[in-house]
Parts: structure tokens; C-alpha cells; sequence
């Protein structure tokens, strides 16, 4: 297990679950945390639809789990609680049928980072790109590929 960040994962997954309570009632569980990465595994039994496979709902939702956690990770390292973190958009592509349990890696560019804060330092208000893939335990191919924009934006007192 990798935690390259001070927050402890227990304590990460706790807080989420309470702020996004369908993390729980999927299985999810955060599993690793770096600088630029979130790895989440999601079981396929609260997650299938009628085909027995992942209901695409379900991978929307893990993608942008593993994205928020990655995001919700750096914003605590970082201490910008004084920031309120959301979705601005996001879009998934289902490559091919997921049959079971799964992993969700969620990336960014380091560099990226580094630029949102300087810009909600600047002006209170910053976008950032993830990427996550979906992956089986054989991680042989990604299953879906999901795209998304974060914000970072000064909480109005």
C-alpha cells in the first residue's frame, strides 16, 4: 500500500463517505494515495445491473469518487479548507463490459496542481483536469476512461 500523504486513508475515506453517502453504499474504498493518483476499489455486487456487469452509473460515480478523493487528499495536505471543492463537468467512455470487482486510479499532472493553487490563490476561484481509469485486478487494458474538471473555490463567508 502507497500513501505518499500525510492524511491517513481511514480518516479520508470516513469524511467522504459522510459528504458523498453513495461512496458507502457502493463498497468503494480508497485504497492509495500519492501526490498525482487515488486508486478505489469498488465491488461489482452492490454496483451490476441486470447483465450481471457494473451499471454505468455506478462506474460515472466511481470515477468521480476516486477523482474527489484525489482532490479532497491534496486539498487537506495543502490546508486550503477556506476552498469549497466541486464538479464542474465531467465525461466517461465505456470501452468495454466490467464483469468484476473493480479499480479506479484517478490521475493528475502534478503541474497542475501547482498552477490551480497559484491561481485560487490569485483569484478565489480555479479549474484543474483528472483522468481515471477503470481496471480489473489483471489491469491488462482500462475498462472505461473518464475525464473531468475540478473547481476550487473560495468559500464566501
Amino acid at each position: 500500500m502507497i500513501i505518499y500523504l500525510n492524511m491517513n486513508k481511514e480518516i479520508i475515506q470516513k469524511i467522504i463517505e459522510k459528504e458523498i453517502p453513495i461512496v458507502k453504499s457502493m463498497g468503494v474504498e480508497f485504497s492509495n494515495f500519492s501526490h498525482d493518483s487515488c486508486t478505489i476499489i469498488v465491488p461489482l455486487e452492490p454496483n451490476h445491473n441486470h447483465k450481471g456487469t457494473a451499471f454505468g452509473g455506478s462506474l460515472y460515480s466511481a470515477c468521480t469518487s476516486a477523482c474527489y478523493g484525489l482532490m479532497f487528499a491534496l486539498q487537506r495536505e495543502d490546508d486550503l479548507s477556506e476552498f469549497e471543492l466541486m464538479i464542474g463537468e465531467g465525461s466517461i467512455r465505456y470501452i468495454k463490459p466490467v464483469e468484476k470487482d473493480f479499480f479506479v486510479e484517478a490521475n493528475l499532472l502534478p503541474e497542475d496542481w501547482i498552477l490551480l493553487k497559484e491561481k485560487i490563490q490569485k483569484n478565489g476561484f480555479g479549474k484543474i483536469s483528472l483522468s481515471a481509469f477503470v481496471y480489473t485486478q489483471e489491469r491488462s487494458q482500462h475498462l472505461c476512461e473518464y475525464r473531468a474538471t475540478f473547481i476550487l473555490k473560495k468559500i464566501q463567508e
